[in-house]
């Protein structure tokens, strides 16, 4: 029994954090339409989640865990209560891979003439703070950020990688 009471809780304190970033969102000014695009449901669910202040009962697991990626909510914020559930593993720590595709990839977006605030217009599920972040090798970078970073520069993906690795590593 004490196993599926912990699952409540992390459950529980999962959308605690995801409504409460959502409520800051709003606040901010953006939109529940452009918050159900971010995180891929239905602008009606968002809506029903605001207007409850609660998260929604029959959204699976691997959708929970989707809209705290996209939110920028850490798992160890969902594991952060001190109520005896193990801590999550930590995040990775960034690597010098990672500092060489983040310098690679901002060199090129300077040679295109693409700065950062005109990548961020581009991207709606990355905000200007965390494209900082991780152009500046800050942050770790996900394959999906660099896919959408390149897209919103014009450069393979692929090639940013190959350069990065440059001819010792590859």
């Amino acid at each position: 029994m004490n196993e599926t009471m912990d699952s409540y809780k992390v459950t529980n304190r999962a959308w605690e954090l995801i409504i409460q970033k959502i409520d800051e969102r709003i606040k901010g000014g953006e939109s529940q339409a452009a918050l159900s695009r971010l995180l891929g449901s239905s602008r009606a669910s968002v809506s029903r989640w605001v207007s409850t202040g609660r998260g929604g009962e029959h959204v699976s697991f691997r959708d929970m865990i989707r809209y705290l990626d996209r939110l920028r909510i850490p798992l160890a914020d969902v594991f952060a209560q001190d109520d005896g559930l193990p801590p999550p593993s930590p995040d990775r720590a960034v690597t010098a891979m990672d500092k060489k595709i983040a310098s690679t990839l901002a060199a090129v977006a300077a040679a295109i003439g693409k700065d950062l605030p005109d990548m961020a217009s581009e991207l709606e599920v990355l905000e200007l703070a965390d494209i900082q972040a991780m152009m500046s090798g800050r942050e770790p970078m996900r394959a999906s950020d660099l896919v959408r970073l390149c897209r919103a520069i014009g450069v393979d993906s692929g090639a940013i990688l190959n350069r990065a690795a440059g001819p010792s590593e590859q």
